[in-house]
């Protein structure tokens, strides 16, 4: 196909070769030749659906044929697909390397190891009938549909809307897409934000002169829920795209508040794609040029501010800074303190970071104490509450309270049943209880697995 290798550079590329996750390669190979998957399926002599399902792991790739082929069609360097020493002391024979340390993953990002988040997703969906592969009782269609909608978005490739785009009900559609996510209600969310976003690009590039910024403000905003829902659903390579998006739209909208949280928000996704330290310099010079900008007068710039700054100290948690990480999260505090009631960022939200920075820094007992003095009822949305369950369950894990760690997934299915259903934390979360639970000690804990679709 000619498609440029550079491709191939980029660290989620690197991090998927180094793992065995062909599937990701593969979409990272399709999105750099712009290929739809209907296109790309017509190349390889697939149909979009089962190029979809190898993509996402569901479908493993084992037999060194059809690799072969793959990388021919795709033009993937052969060695990111171990085809030099396929059978090699590097991999097993399945791809999975055989080096990783047991649950260390549930320590950092929503337990974010793509391993095993596949297996437990993909591979072994098949046993139980997964929420992510089949039709889970009381639930509409999963999420992961809309990625592929979004990916023929981000591609320019989604359809251009009949007539012109209404800018006051293209907000309200904004504003109801961001309520869906705040609810987790990520199946109904993934039915609208291909069409939000599209109306949105197409509102942009329409505007007048003097509609221009406020067209560019939806459409970043636009951008930042696709950014959020696609972190959400681990797909990191697409949310990188949106970011790119929302940057480009960003400019156009001149506005300090909305380039400080595009900047927050590329920063996750530079962190989740292993650019942790740009992900560090991104936030702390957005918080800086925010600063400069306004003089922080508002109650919104300040809370802004505090926002960017708590995000600054989870990713220094992340890369295991621990004195960086507390004094940032005091700064976040004291912009809290500043910023007021209401919707700003205030000291509830420093209390939610402080639970997720002990945790990721492996200071279970502390992470454990910080949400016991936190009301989950105190967090202003569904979603954040999620958070507060996620956080807890995973510290309770590390303690050994392997009894209230499952009480606290069931609390976090009971108020958000989309968020454990739909992201990877929560099976991988059920797998280890599985496997401390040996003597089947914790009454409810398989049935419970089972209605997430992990096998028991």
């Amino acid at each position: 196909m000619g498609v440029d290798r550079r491709w191939s550079e980029l660290p989620e590329a690197k991090q998927a070769a180094a793992v065995g996750d062909f599937g990701t390669l593969l979409r990272v190979a399709r999105t750099a030749a712009r290929l739809t998957l209907s296109e790309a399926g017509l190349r390889c002599g697939y149909s979009a659906a089962t190029l979809s399902r190898i993509e996402r792991g569901r479908q493993r790739l084992t037999d060194v044929t059809v690799l072969r082929r793959l990388a021919a069609v795709f033009d993937i360097p052969p060695e990111l697909f171990g085809l030099a020493d396929i059978d090699g002391p590097a991999f097993h024979r399945t791809g999975t390397p055989i080096d990783r340390v047991p649950g260390e993953a549930l320590r950092r990002e929503g337990g974010d190891d793509p391993v095993r988040r596949r297996e437990v997703l993909g591979g072994l969906a098949g046993l139980v009938g997964s929420a992510l592969t089949g039709n889970p009782p009381a639930l509409a269609a999963p999420p992961p549909s809309v990625v592929t909608s979004l990916e023929d978005v981000l591609l320019g490739g989604g359809a251009t809307p009949a007539g012109p785009v209404d800018p006051i009900r293209l907000r309200t559609a904004l504003t109801a897409a961001w309520s869906d996510f705040r609810a987790c209600r990520y199946a109904k969310l993934s039915a609208r934000l291909p069409q939000l976003v599209t109306a949105a690009s197409a509102g942009h590039t329409a505007a007048a002169d003097d509609e221009r910024a406020t067209a560019a403000t939806t459409l970043t905003q636009a951008y930042h829920l696709t950014i959020q829902v696609l972190v959400k659903l681990h797909e990191d390579a697409m949310a990188w795209s949106a970011m790119d998006r929302a940057t480009q739209a960003a400019r156009d909208a001149d506005d300090p508040l909305l380039s400080a949280e595009t900047a927050r928000v590329s920063a996750i996704v530079l962190r989740r794609t292993h650019h942790g330290e740009r992900a560090q310099r991104t936030l702390i010079r957005a918080a800086q040029d925010l600063d400069e900008a306004t003089g922080l007068r508002s109650a919104g710039q300040v809370a802004t501010y505090g926002r960017l700054l708590a995000t600054a100290a989870y990713t220094a948690a992340i890369g295991d800074r621990r004195d960086t990480a507390w004094d940032l999260l005091g700064e976040a505090a004291e912009a809290g303190r500043r910023s007021g009631a209401g919707d700003g960022f205030a000291g509830v939200d420093v209390a939610l970071y402080r639970i997720s920075v002990a945790r990721v820094l492996g200071d279970f007992g502390a992470a454990v104490q910080y949400a016991r003095a936190l009301r989950p009822d105190q967090l202003g949305s569904v979603e954040r509450r999620a958070r507060y369950w996620e956080d807890y369950a995973l510290a309770l894990h590390g303690r050994g309270a392997y009894a209230e760690s499952f009480r606290a997934l069931q609390s976090a299915e009971q108020i958000a049943p989309q968020e454990v259903r739909y992201r990877p934390w929560a099976q991988q979360l059920s797998v280890a209880l599985l496997d401390a639970d040996r003597r089947r000690a914790l009454p409810g804990l398989r049935s419970f697995a089972a209605h997430l679709g992990t096998p028991t």
